[in-house]
């Protein structure tokens, strides 16, 4: 037994000050518990060790992806308990004040080597794209550097967030399913971020099975438009062009299920506002993410039935935008 063991099995509370609808409770699954300090863990752990089962990852190898958020440091944190290197692209980059510093210094401090790809290397017409087009050009690029380098060497393996249904496999088969017990199978709504759909198609899965009328909300942050840039198939469209394969994301899975019933926008002032409410009035040292989802939950709850329960998740720790303070990102 070690670390990883401790991975899951997080605790689920129910806010008590932040609410604004007394009659429709609302309950948080606090992943920023996970010993890696996010919810990436379990995905982390669960894309590895299935690679492990199918020989596609073996002792001494490489796991290689792309991230600026949370699932560097996962990736890095079971990579390094496992005794694997880990490789992560980011852009060199950034835009407004989102800085993922602290992120990246985290999965260094794990033994991660990070690479900077300068985005005006590969894109000429980068000022004649559009925010969607422009968001979908820098993940395709980076996404290219992962399937050049699985491609180039045999001890390589791109965990592929963003398209590896291990990752919705985890939370149908692990999260949902605890939120069932802690909730006693009593869940009327399920509140996540849409990220990399995982997440929440995988949760949502499971609940349904305990209740069909389980209403699905989507929260998606007003600068980071992933959703849109599948669905206008601008990713696919930009993975052409620098001669990736053609590749199927979760979010199209997420899409094509019409698992949720609404989308919800979240702007950063409102998410951090939250966030630090979070930590003050209810004690929960978790992010700009969380503290979305909360958000969204209480806007929910405006709809629902009196004695309804809404369940969402506190997905990682304050810590890790200590370097955007006080202009601090929601992070996917």
């Amino acid at each position: 037994m070690n670390i990883l063991s401790h991975i899951g099995n997080t605790p689920l509370l129910k806010l008590n000050h932040v609410v604004e609808s007394p009659d429709v409770e609302i309950y948080v699954k606090c992943e920023f518990m996970n010993p890696g300090g996010s919810i990436k863990d379990r995905m982390a752990l669960a894309m590895i060790e299935s690679a492990e089962k199918r020989g596609e990852l073996k002792p001494g190898g490489t796991i290689v992806d792309q991230s600026t958020g949370n699932t560097g440091p996962a990736l890095a944190f079971v990579g390094a308990v496992k005794g694997y290197n880990v490789q992560l692209f980011l852009p060199a980059q950034l835009s407004s004040t989102y800085n993922p510093t602290d992120r990246i210094r985290i999965a260094k401090l794990y033994g991660c080597n990070v690479t900077p790809i300068d985005l005006d290397d590969h894109l000429d017409n980068i000022n004649e794209l559009n925010d969607v087009e422009r968001a979908a050009a820098f993940v395709a690029i980076r996404m290219k550097q992962c399937y050049d380098l699985q491609e180039n060497d045999p001890s390589a393996w791109w965990a592929n967030q963003l398209c590896n249904v291990d990752n919705t496999k985890a939370h149908r088969e692990q999260t949902g399913v605890e939120i069932l017990e802690q909730m006693d199978g009593k869940v009327d709504a399920w509140v996540a971020s849409i990220g990399t759909g995982g997440t929440l198609l995988g949760v949502a899965q499971t609940l349904k099975e305990s209740n069909p009328d389980l209403l699905v909300s989507g929260v998606v942050p007003t600068d980071d438009p992933r959703i849109e840039w599948v669905r206008s198939r601008a990713v696919h469209q930009a993975l052409e062009h620098f001669g990736a394969p053609p590749l199927r994301f979760l979010i199209e899975d997420l899409l094509e299920s019409n698992v949720m019933d609404n989308e919800m926008v979240v702007n950063n002032a409102d998410a951090k506002n939250m966030a630090d409410r979070l930590c003050r009035e209810e004690g929960l040292f978790c992010g700009m993410s969380s503290g979305a989802n909360v958000v969204a939950a209480i806007e929910m709850a405006k709809q629902m039935e009196p004695g309804s329960r809404i369940v969402t998740v506190l997905v990682d720790r304050r810590d890790r935008y200590f370097v955007e303070y006080p202009d601090e990102h929601y992070v996917v």
